[in-house]
């Protein structure tokens, strides 16, 4: 299957791009085979284009990774995120898989914030590109850590909602493998 990866530099990408090989990342840092920012990409630029058009499905983790980034960050994942899947739905990508947080619903009495409010935002945008003949899965992920020594000195509340790169990559297989 032809997959594209937004984000494939970033933590998450890094580890799903050996998991899926043959995958095209898309990312403004070096190592993507496209590099583009979202916030400024032309999608009708015909190799962004042909990708997309080629592409069958599409991972979308291109967002801040910071729950405590200025609200103007998360506004703009949300307005990237729209652009994204209107180009994919014009080009032909049948499946979008979005990466959402635990943040889009707190637990334990939290409160939610724009990060998670942007998370619930991109859950939205994923079910209206769902329209048929297109399908879409949201991932809610737990912390996945840059570094994963972390994992050692993190409070348990953040351990207890820890995603080793096993559980990461089986919750994007299975995404990939569900059905329209």
């Amino acid at each position: 299957m032809a997959l594209i990866i937004t984000g494939s530099e970033g933590t998450i990408g890094r580890r799903l791009r050996p998991a899926f090989p043959g995958c095209i990342g898309i990312d403004r840092a070096p190592g993507a085979e496209i590099r583009a920012d979202l916030s400024t990409v032309d999608y009708g630029d015909p190799a962004i284009a042909a990708a997309l058009r080629d592409a069958e499905a599409l991972i979308h983790l291109a967002t801040s990774a910071d729950p405590d980034a200025p609200e103007a960050v998360h506004w703009q994942a949300v307005i990237d995120a729209a652009r994204l899947f209107a180009a994919c739905a014009a080009l032909g990508v049948g499946r979008v898989i979005v990466a959402s947080s635990d943040w889009a619903a707190p637990k334990n009495g939290a409160a939610i914030n724009s990060y998670g409010r942007s998370k619930l935002a991109l859950e939205s945008l994923a079910a209206m590109y769902a329209a048929a003949p297109r399908s879409a899965r949201i991932i809610r992920v737990g912390w996945v850590p840059h570094d994963p020594a972390a994992l050692a000195t993190a409070p348990d509340w953040l351990r207890r909602n820890h995603w080793d790169d096993d559980r990461l990559i089986e919750e994007f297989r299975r995404a990939m493998s569900v059905e329209v």
